[in-house]
């Protein structure tokens, strides 16, 4: 996820914000019992069908274009995906789950990494502590591996963010802050993760993170954003040096 010339219609930009692919009826349950995808039968639903067609073909861009959808394009274990947002929830639609066409399924929050589903190894939660003295904090992790084992770790963290400079994503290109965080874990080991943020919004359009000690890297980029202008308005915004929201 370098930094990229290359440039993309602005007007796709403001597509397909807030809709989201409801792809089964009792969407928010099946994600907590950990969602294994929306059949009918043993196949996917009509609706489920119609939306996994363009993941098919083209690339990640293509497929994203072709869906008037809320989407991310996420890459993890070696494999690139699109994910359609499938539901929002919270004060401004802070939750935000997504959902791939191979079932993989990801939660966001404040644009960050919290649950995920389908992967070899799964994310069952992660939080962020408020930040304290020069911009620190600590960031807590809770994961299942391969083999079934749920772990917690706890690492020091802090966050720098560099001048925005322009970022290709799927759909167009923006100037956004390049932040590095860095976590010590209390167990040992360092990770460094990376996020591109809006510098007024504080919105995330990408990421690149490390989700747990040793854990595979998490790289995705918004497609076409959920929020709408009046949420990035309502949203107060956090002082430089802090925490992502």
């Amino acid at each position: 996820m370098d930094d990229d010339t290359r440039r993309h219609p602005r007007r796709l930009q403001h597509q397909g914000r807030r809709k989201a692919a409801l792809v089964c009826h009792y969407l928010p349950l099946a994600l907590g019992l950990g969602l294994t995808g929306c059949v009918q039968g043993g196949g996917l639903t009509p609706m489920g069908e119609s939306l996994v067609a363009p993941w098919r073909t083209g690339d990640a861009a293509e497929r994203a274009e072709a869906l008037p959808y809320a989407s991310l394009v996420v890459t993890s274990e070696g494999n690139e995906a699109l994910m359609v947002m499938a539901y929002r929830s919270g004060g401004n639609g802070r939750d935000t789950y997504w959902q791939a066409g191979d079932r993989a399924t990801l939660h966001l929050r404040d644009g960050l990494p919290m649950t995920s589903a389908g992967f070899d190894a799964a994310l069952l939660g992660q939080l962020r502590d408020a930040p304290g003295d020069a911009g620190r904090y600590r960031l807590h992790a809770h994961w299942r591996d391969g083999d079934g084992t749920e772990h917690l770790a706890t690492a020091n963290a802090s966050l720098e963010c560099g001048t925005p400079r322009p970022l290709a994503l799927p759909l167009t290109t923006l100037a956004l802050e390049r932040c590095t965080e860095r976590l010590s874990w209390q167990g040992g080991g360092r990770t460094i993760n990376r996020l591109w943020r809006d510098p007024v919004s504080r919105r995330i359009w990408a990421g690149d993170v490390t989700a747990w000690p040793d854990g595979q890297r998490l790289r995705w980029q918004v497609a076409r954003p959920w929020w709408t202008d009046a949420e990035d308005a309502a949203t107060s915004h956090a002082g430089a040096g802090e925490a992502p929201e």
